[in-house]
């Protein structure tokens, strides 16, 4: 089961042999007290809002922490839900219970996106996440860690995922219509029979 350590220890592993602006950011939580540069690191994307902040953000740096813990936690309990239907290893065979792991896959995918955690490397990380998934209930990876697709469907679901203040909510319904897209094309593909076979 996925821990803060671990995941804490993925992102590091994913800038192996990568020069990065500061070496603390690597493995180190946005609103991290002992990383100077990230003690109070917010961030955000798009234009400016009328309200000073950009169209999207990661919530705030001071909750950072807490939020990944809930999201770690909520991960556990879908795992130990999805592990009594699905065998660790072993496809799902009933429809119902493969909407579930990608259901899971951009939930985990789109709460990522949204808390973001970390100064660098959160889209990396979410994409690490669904492979995680996909590993664990025997479905082909379809969507790689790197390079980040370049389709304006994969960037429209991750903007889709940020919330902004004061609630900070995402929509994660366009990541879920992505995946169950992204799978059935790498299915297809691995059959001989879709478009890119």
């Amino acid at each position: 089961m996925p821990t803060l350590d671990g995941v804490l220890d993925w992102h590091r592993s994913l800038y192996a042999g990568c020069s990065t602006p500061c070496a603390d950011y690597l493995g180190h939580l946005r609103g991290d007290p002992a990383v100077p540069e990230l003690a109070d690191y917010d961030v955000g994307v798009g234009p400016l809002q009328p309200d000073g902040l950009p169209a999207k953000r990661g919530v705030w740096f001071g909750s950072v922490l807490a939020e990944v813990e809930g999201l770690l936690r909520g991960v556990r309990a879908a795992l130990d839900q999805l592990d009594a239907l699905v065998p660790v290893g072993s496809a799902p065979v009933d429809p119902s219970h493969l909407q579930s792991v990608l259901s899971l896959c951009a939930v985990i995918h789109g709460e990522w996106v949204r808390i973001h955690p970390f100064a660098n490397g959160n889209g990396r990380m979410a994409r690490l996440w669904v492979a995680f998934i996909s590993l664990r209930y025997g479905l082909p990876v379809f969507l790689v860690v790197k390079p980040r697709p370049q389709d304006s469907g994969y960037a429209l679901a991750a903007a889709a995922s940020m919330g902004r203040p004061p609630d900070f909510r995402g929509d994660h319904q366009p990541a879920r219509n992505l995946f169950a897209s992204m799978l059935e094309d790498v299915l297809a593909r691995a059959s001989g029979s879709g478009p890119h076979a």
